[in-house]
């Protein structure tokens, strides 16, 4: 997903999950009552490609950089900086459930997978 506006926030997500459960099929009865922010995109390090929801559109999580080193943002968290994330070639930052999510990450020359739990 490409983002060319600066300055968008997240309240666009209740829409964006209904679209994406339009397209999967869902009935939708019910109406937008509200919008909640999820977090803040400091377009400058993001990386628009790895842009993903949550299953209950409840989470949102991003690739980031900061100097060498890249990073994920989970609802506007920053996780640990890593040498690389893998977002290309297929990968990408996967929700198994709403309150699990992974990716890989390069360190010293290897990948490792890294699963995180939600709290």
């Amino acid at each position: 997903m490409r983002m060319w506006v600066k300055g968008i926030s997240f309240s666009l997500i209740p829409l964006l999950c209904i679209v994406f459960r339009v397209m999967a099929g869902e009935k939708i009865l019910e109406k937008v009552k509200g919008e909640t922010l999820i977090a803040k995109i400091d377009f400058s390090t993001f990386i628009p490609e790895s842009f993903k929801v949550s299953p209950d559109c409840k989470h949102v999580a991003f690739t980031s950089k900061a100097g060498e080193k890249l990073f994920v943002v989970i609802d506007g968290k920053e996780e640990k900086h890593y040498d690389g994330i893998v977002i290309s070639g297929g990968g990408r930052i996967i929700f198994d459930l709403p309150t699990t999510y992974h990716y890989l990450v390069l360190k010293s020359g290897s990948i490792f997978s890294l699963e995180k739990k939600l709290i």
